[in-house]
């Protein structure tokens, strides 16, 4: 579960009211994508870790962005993260029947991946959604939500030619955030050939 230290709680409350600025959307990219390929959020149990004010520190420094905006854009998103994959771990996900409703069903929820968290370009991840559930019907094979979520993120962010290969999404923090275990991630992984890069070996 996602808390906050009485540190964090204090240094938030201590804190005026942050108004909503246009650049919002921007300082949450650039908070997350920090978040996401520099720090492991996650503890041994694939939970999300305590926000604390040295971390708050650390990611406002390396941001250029005042902590305020860094303290709520975590917690925001540590709260909605938590609910969400919360939400994922239950498998109470109605697919419908057919082919097509199936993917309708995984585009809408990586729709809502990519409000929570838009580390990801969302236009290639939908193009990579599609290969994969081609992918799937060629194996009859048919993974969880969660895996089809992870995996889509994983082999869109390898693939991705204006990221480094040191500045990937840590695995840890994409497995905890779609709620995927690391197991299912890496069997599907196996299943379908895709390799560390991203790409299917054939």
């Amino acid at each position: 579960m996602a808390r906050s230290t009485n540190n964090a709680i204090f240094l938030q409350n201590s804190l005026r009211a942050y108004r909503r600025a246009p650049k919002e959307d921007l300082n949450k990219e650039k908070v997350l994508n920090y978040f996401f390929r520099l720090e492991s959020f996650t503890n041994d149990r694939n939970e999300y870790k305590n926000l604390t004010p040295l971390l708050v520190g650390n990611i406002a420094k390396e941001t250029n962005l005042p902590n305020s905006v860094v303290l709520n854009t975590a917690l925001e998103f540590l709260t909605e993260a938590t609910q969400f994959s919360h939400t994922l771990s239950l498998g109470l996900i109605s697919w419908g029947t057919g082919e097509k409703s199936v993917l309708r069903q995984a585009k809408f929820y990586l729709r809502k991946v990519y409000k929570i968290a838009p580390v990801f370009d969302y236009s290639r991840a939908i193009a990579n959604l599609e290969i994969l559930h081609t992918l799937l019907k060629k194996v009859f094979y048919w993974p969880r939500i969660t895996t089809q979520l992870a995996l889509t993120i994983f082999v869109t962010d390898r693939n991705d030619p204006n990221i480094t290969k040191n500045e990937y999404i840590l695995q840890k923090n994409l497995r905890t955030f779609c709620a995927c275990s690391a197991y299912a991630f890496h069997m599907a992984r196996k299943k379908l050939n895709i390799d560390k890069t991203g790409s299917v070996s054939i």
